[in-house]
């Protein structure tokens, strides 16, 4: 029996990444995440819509028709499914991850934004589902409204995380779950304004099958009531530093440079760089200067361009910038400056994929030379 899976999973991810660059919806949000504007109103709309996506690239490509024995069987369903729902996590919490970072900083609050594990369990949830039934089409219902709930999910479990930490640092963040359109009697009674630690309920970040019920939060600003002890007070950098011991984090700077390093790499996602390869459109989440801090912050080492106009000319001085990534990749941006591309630009090249240039609103610039 020929092995289908991996046909078909290379026919969703063209459909998918094909309607995903196409997306007006998609692309609005970018621009507001790259700004700084987007709150988790607009990240709840990107999963939305990411989750739509996904959801069509799968009814396009999967039916009984194209399975053996017109059933899905757990050995395809999981060799389709882990991977395609995997990448709607990396790119939904690319985006909570910037949302939280941008509400921090407006905040006033020095704590770095919590990445949500990805929920494996629910994966599996959808993969057994989908695979238990003789006959596709009586499950095939699994392919809509469950893949958009749990792209749904991933911006709950970012507010819910982001959120509970920082009601264990002594800050008191505030949740507001509003209802979308004629909303069931259950969702109505969960909506509300709630403020930690003493008054959220669990239920607030559930959602049944087709629930479109935003929750969003709301950090304190930098003059906040320690709840633990009740006293109002200006958010020092040894407030924090007292507040991060008191929750287990450390503070010591006797760590290794090797230490360091596995530190870093378990905090923060091993392949951001790699993101990006993938997912081009990526791009257009970042201002430059944004996209090189971030790629500081997951502990890259970002260095000036090695050739070319601007070689060892740093960043902060109008030059450009470029990290190595995943053994062979290079990621490089290049100013609107002396560029021969039309304008500022990023080269992505891999071993696999070979060199693209993209505008920095991640559409690929199709030329002939191969010059920075």
């Amino acid at each position: 029996m020929t092995d289908i899976a991996p046909s078909l999973l290379k026919s969703i991810q063209k459909d998918f990444q094909t309607m995903f660059d196409k997306s007006d919806v998609i692309s609005s949000l970018y621009a507001k995440v790259r700004d700084g504007t987007a709150t988790y109103v607009e990240a709840n709309k990107f999963a939305i819509e990411t989750g739509d996506i996904l959801a069509q690239a799968l009814k396009n490509n999967l039916s009984s028709d194209v399975l053996p024995d017109g059933k899905m069987y757990y050995n395809i369903a999981e060799r389709i499914f882990t991977p395609t729902m995997t990448n709607n996590y990396d790119l939904i919490t690319d985006v909570t991850n910037q949302v939280q970072t941008a509400l921090n900083k407006s905040a006033n609050i020095g704590i770095k934004a919590i990445i949500p594990e990805l929920n494996q369990d629910r994966i599996l949830g959808i993969i057994n589902k989908i695979s238990s039934a003789s006959d596709f089409n009586d499950v095939a219902w699994v392919l809509d409204e469950p893949i958009k709930n749990f792209s749904q999910s991933i911006v709950d479990d970012s507010i819910r995380e982001n959120a509970e930490f920082h009601a264990k640092s002594g800050l008191q963040p505030v949740i507001v779950r509003k209802v979308a359109g004629d909303c069931c009697d259950w969702c109505k009674a969960i909506a509300g304004t709630y403020t930690y630690p003493n008054n959220v309920p669990h239920d607030v970040y559930r959602r049944h099958q087709r629930c479109r019920c935003t929750v969003d939060y709301v950090p304190r600003n930098g003059k906040i009531q320690n709840v633990h002890t009740k006293k109002w007070r200006s958010e020092s950098e040894s407030d924090k530093i007292e507040t991060r011991k008191s929750v287990g984090i450390e503070t010591k700077n006797s760590e290794t440079p090797q230490e360091k390093e596995k530190r870093i790499k378990q905090e923060n996602e091993l392949g951001f760089a790699e993101k990006f390869a993938t997912h081009p459109k990526m791009l257009q989440a970042y201002k430059p200067q944004g996209l090189k801090a971030a790629l500081a912050n997951k502990g890259y080492e970002v260095k000036p361009l090695n050739s070319g106009n601007f070689k060892g000319v740093a960043f902060e001085e109008g030059g450009g910038f470029k990290v190595n990534f995943g053994g062979d990749g290079i990621l490089m941006y290049h100013p609107e400056s002396r560029s021969h591309h039309g304008g500022a630009y990023y080269k992505i090249s891999t071993g696999k994929g070979g060199i693209h240039r993209y505008d920095t609103n991640g559409n690929e610039i199709i030329e002939k030379r191969d010059t920075q």
